[in-house]
């Protein structure tokens, strides 16, 4: 009877401990992405921006203009993130053409007990509407690990640069 109660304590311990690292790493975080498109062919973006949403659109505005800007809420490992700007044409030939961005972005969080590690990895499609319909440029986004969300200032991380097209986006987690 002894050893049935040691047993069944020590599974409750191990339950109730997996279930504590289990609820600490499964906190919900936000994560900002914005795109911008470079209002001149070179630019040269960043790897790194230091600021909040409205700083880094404010010190990037001179040389670019935004696309797109998302603040998704309450991610959980493994959630996928569509993100679409697009306008539609009517070509002379009287096809449908889009212009824009489509992306797909997968957020994991790899944290544990003692540290949070969180990463991104994902998938663009560079939408050019011409006179007989749409072009469709696909970029894979490897995986980037993200800056640590509890620190006090926010770190913009480029996950995507194409210097012929100008467009580059930036994500950042809260």
């Amino acid at each position: 009877m002894l050893k049935t109660y040691i047993q069944w304590f020590g599974v409750s311990i191990l339950l109730g401990f997996s279930c504590m690292t289990s609820q600490a790493s499964e906190a919900k975080h936000s994560l900002n992405i914005i795109a911008f498109q470079a209002n001149t062919p070179g630019f040269k973006y960043e790897s790194i921006i230091n600021g909040q949403l409205g700083q880094v659109i404010s010190g990037m505005q001179k040389d670019t203009h935004v696309i797109l800007a998302s603040h998704t809420s309450a991610l959980k490992d493994r959630d996928v993130i569509n993100l679409q700007v697009d306008v539609m044409h009517m070509t002379r030939n009287g096809e449908l053409a889009s212009g824009g961005l489509d992306c797909r972005f997968i957020f994991n969080n790899e944290s544990d007990a003692d540290s949070a590690f969180f990463s991104i990895s994902g998938i663009c499609d560079r939408l050019t509407a011409t006179p007989t319909g749409t072009v469709r440029k696909q970029a894979l986004l490897p995986r980037k690990m993200l800056s640590d969300p509890s620190a006090s200032f926010n770190v913009w991380l480029k996950l995507y640069d194409n210097p012929t097209t100008g467009v580059a986006i930036y994500t950042d987690i809260d």
